[in-house]
Protein backbone atom coordinates (compact mmCIF):
# COMPACT_ATOMS: atom_id res chain seq x y z
CA UNK A 1 0.00 0.00 0.00
CA UNK A 2 2.55 2.44 1.00
CA UNK A 3 4.68 1.52 -2.49
CA UNK A 4 1.26 2.46 -4.32
CA UNK A 5 0.60 6.04 -2.40
CA UNK A 6 4.28 6.75 -2.97
CA UNK A 7 4.42 5.85 -6.49
CA UNK A 8 1.38 7.66 -7.05
CA UNK A 9 2.70 10.79 -5.58
CA UNK A 10 6.14 10.35 -7.45
CA UNK A 11 4.05 10.25 -10.60
CA UNK A 12 2.11 13.87 -9.91
CA UNK A 13 4.59 16.09 -8.62
CA UNK A 14 5.29 18.82 -10.31
CA UNK A 15 8.92 21.34 -10.67
CA UNK A 16 7.71 23.57 -8.04
CA UNK A 17 6.92 20.65 -5.25
CA UNK A 18 10.10 19.12 -6.35
CA UNK A 19 12.17 22.42 -6.20
CA UNK A 20 10.18 22.95 -3.01
CA UNK A 21 11.88 20.39 -1.53
CA UNK A 22 15.21 20.58 -3.16
CA UNK A 23 15.24 23.78 -1.26
CA UNK A 24 13.75 22.35 2.07
CA UNK A 25 16.52 19.36 2.31
CA UNK A 26 19.30 21.39 0.51
CA UNK A 27 19.95 20.10 -2.79
CA UNK A 28 19.29 22.87 -4.83
CA UNK A 29 17.52 22.48 -8.23
CA UNK A 30 15.72 25.17 -10.27
CA UNK A 31 12.41 24.48 -12.09
CA UNK A 32 14.07 23.44 -15.47
CA UNK A 33 15.94 20.79 -13.47
CA UNK A 34 13.20 19.41 -11.70
CA UNK A 35 10.94 19.45 -15.22
CA UNK A 36 14.09 17.06 -16.48
CA UNK A 37 14.10 15.02 -13.57
CA UNK A 38 10.26 14.46 -13.85
CA UNK A 39 10.94 14.51 -17.83
CA UNK A 40 13.33 11.57 -17.03
CA UNK A 41 11.47 9.38 -14.45
CA UNK A 42 8.07 9.53 -16.66
CA UNK A 43 9.85 8.43 -19.79
CA UNK A 44 12.44 5.93 -18.30
CA UNK A 45 9.01 4.65 -15.91
CA UNK A 46 11.18 4.86 -12.45
CA UNK A 47 10.31 2.45 -9.73
CA UNK A 48 12.23 3.99 -6.86
CA UNK A 49 11.89 0.74 -4.71
CA UNK A 50 14.09 -1.56 -7.31
CA UNK A 51 17.42 -0.77 -6.79
CA UNK A 52 18.05 -0.84 -10.99
CA UNK A 53 15.28 2.61 -10.82
CA UNK A 54 17.15 3.94 -8.26
CA UNK A 55 20.85 3.44 -10.15
CA UNK A 56 19.32 5.02 -12.98
CA UNK A 57 17.68 8.40 -11.66
CA UNK A 58 20.75 8.65 -9.23
CA UNK A 59 23.02 8.28 -12.89
CA UNK A 60 21.21 10.79 -14.38
CA UNK A 61 20.85 13.25 -11.79
CA UNK A 62 25.28 12.71 -11.38
CA UNK A 63 25.40 13.27 -15.28
CA UNK A 64 22.78 16.06 -15.07
CA UNK A 65 23.40 17.91 -12.18
CA UNK A 66 26.88 16.90 -10.91
CA UNK A 67 28.13 13.98 -8.44
CA UNK A 68 27.59 15.94 -5.31
CA UNK A 69 23.43 16.53 -6.00
CA UNK A 70 23.25 12.90 -6.84
CA UNK A 71 25.15 12.17 -3.56
CA UNK A 72 23.03 14.21 -1.45
CA UNK A 73 19.98 12.15 -3.06
CA UNK A 74 20.79 9.22 -2.81
CA UNK A 75 21.80 10.15 1.56
CA UNK A 76 18.34 11.53 1.45
CA UNK A 77 16.38 9.02 0.11
CA UNK A 78 18.19 6.96 2.56
CA UNK A 79 17.76 8.92 5.68
CA UNK A 80 13.56 9.17 4.85
CA UNK A 81 13.21 5.48 4.95
CA UNK A 82 15.62 5.37 8.01
CA UNK A 83 13.55 8.01 9.59
CA UNK A 84 9.74 6.82 8.44
CA UNK A 85 10.71 2.57 9.01
CA UNK A 86 10.50 1.88 5.12
CA UNK A 87 13.64 0.60 4.82
CA UNK A 88 12.04 -2.55 3.70
CA UNK A 89 11.04 -0.71 0.67
CA UNK A 90 14.34 -0.16 -0.44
Amino acid sequence: MFKELILNRLYQATPEEIVYYSHKYNIPLNEQEASALIRFIHQKKIDPFQEKGRLKTFQFIEQQFGPKTAQDTADLLKTLADQYGLNHLL
